[in-house]
């Protein structure tokens, strides 16, 4: 006798095996049997029914099912029920004995595995919500629903973005994979996905070498009498090695303006007026960027105004682009970030990585425009981005 019943009427019954050698071993199994039985024992439920069971193995494992919810049975790696219809029994459904110990045993994640995951990736995510170059990627990726190992991956991504921003490095986009294992460590999508949250090139992770959109009137001189002038298109971009060893500044502006946004850095661009020099900040700026625009000021030292989202993102970064002016103790005013900004429609809601920059501002002390600003965006819990109205 190879099975015993636990219960029975005359219509069901609930049999075992009569000597298991489950918990404890496993039995003998073919290559096709434990191939499918690792496709049943996938997931979290302890009761599998029947038809869900022949639905996993598919019309060419047919009998290969029967076969091996026998063999599951008599191991004792599961009882089974059944009900009778027609004087034969049919299965029912098969409840698995100590499943998180038969998944381990093949070799499968099991819902304390996964869990213990999704909390490692949880606090991950919150440390990441904390810092203020990737913290709005991070809030968007923990609200995302996306596979877990599809968010470790892009949190990973993350970590390593941080690393390279902290160390200071910049270079290709090679460089960057390198950086997180190996060349091919970053699929397209990743790419994709990164450049929808970040400005690469601001970053120091660039295709090619890092560059700087200028605009305005003045004229850029390299030794060798090397000339070029700003006014001959509406913006242009330049490498940010090439402006370092600029010479001199002809026709310098009287104001340098710096807008974070690309659509409205391009329409101001094609409006500006004369004595206005504009700059793109690209996302937050990088050391290379504040390197580039320190050797512009030392050659044409003006006031800055700066214009970024009227976030909480916003104001962090529009302090971030001011130091190259504070070290050179030049003055410099937020301009189209007034708190009225936020009286529009359509606005987006603060999410928690927003609240964690409004806890670290609240600890600065800010410019009055931007503590406006600060303080309007708690009180009003949106946020608006300058593309609106710039």
């Amino acid at each position: 006798m190879t099975t015993r019943e636990l219960t029975a009427s005359r219509t069901r019954r609930h049999l075992a095996a009569a000597r298991a050698v489950w918990p404890g071993r496993l039995p003998t199994l073919s290559a096709e049997e434990r191939e499918l039985l690792i496709d049943w024992l996938r997931g979290s439920a302890d009761t599998r029914p029947w038809q869900s069971l022949l639905q996993a193995a598919g019309p060419g494992r047919i009998e290969l099912a029967d076969a091996l919810s026998q063999r599951a049975l008599e191991a004792g790696l599961a009882t089974r029920h059944e009900r009778s219809e027609h004087g034969r029994w049919w299965p029912v459904k098969l409840c698995w004995v100590e499943l998180e110990a038969l998944q381990a045993a093949l070799g499968l994640a099991t819902r304390s595995d996964r869990e213990a995951r999704t909390a490692v990736l949880a606090q991950r995510l919150e440390t990441l919500m904390a810092d203020d170059l990737v913290g709005e990627a991070a809030q968007a990726l923990a609200e995302a629903r996306m596979a877990t190992a599809a968010v470790e991956a892009r949190a990973a991504l993350l970590e390593a973005l941080r690393r390279w921003a902290a160390e200071g490095r910049s270079g290709l986009r090679r460089d960057f994979a390198l950086h997180l294992g190996h060349t091919k460590a970053i699929s397209a999508g990743e790419w994709g996905w990164l450049e929808r949250h970040f400005d690469l090139p601001a970053l120091g992770i660039d295709a090619f070498a890092p560059t700087l959109a200028l605009a305005g009137d003045a004229r850029l001189c390299w030794p060798g009498e090397r000339l070029l002038d700003l006014g001959v298109a509406p913006f242009l971009t330049l490498p940010v090695d090439a402006l370092q060893v600029l010479q001199r500044v002809d026709a310098p502006p009287a104001r340098w303006w710096l807008i974070e946004n690309r659509a409205s850095f391009e329409k101001q661009a094609a409006r500006r007026v004369a004595g206005d020099a504009l700059v793109w900040i690209a996302g937050r700026p990088t050391r290379a960027w504040g390197e580039a625009m320190a050797r512009l000021l030392a050659l044409a030292p003006a006031p800055a105004a700066i214009s970024a989202d009227a976030d909480p993102a916003g104001i962090e970064i529009a302090l971030a682009a001011a130091e190259p002016w504070e070290r050179a103790g030049l003055p410099w005013a937020a301009v189209a970030m007034e708190p009225e900004r936020l009286d529009r429609s359509g606005l987006q809601p603060l999410g928690r990585y927003d609240y964690s920059v409004l806890q670290r501002l609240a600890l600065r002390d800010l410019p009055l425009e931007l503590a406006a600003l600060r303080d309007a965006l708690a009180a009003r819990g949106v946020k608006a981005e300058q593309e609106g109205w710039l």
